[in-house]
């Protein structure tokens, strides 16, 4: 996977994340000033992922009461 910094239109920058195949996973809900200010989104939303990676539980295991 990789995040693609893109400018949508003059002075209008976003993100996507794309996946192995290249499709679009996920695409930035906000446009940006400069390809900085968007690549710096990116990275916290990255940032973001990692730590809520982090802290992913397993879900609970079933009971089958008889």
């Amino acid at each position: 996977m990789e995040f693609r910094v893109e400018q949508e239109q003059p002075g209008q920058w976003g993100w996507r994340l794309l996946g192995p195949r290249g499709v679009t996973l996920l695409r930035s809900d906000e446009t940006y000033g400069s390809q900085v200010q968007a690549s710096a989104a990116a990275t916290a939303f990255a940032r973001l992922v990692v730590q809520a990676s982090r802290r992913m539980t397993a879900p609970a295991p079933v009971v089958v009461l008889p």
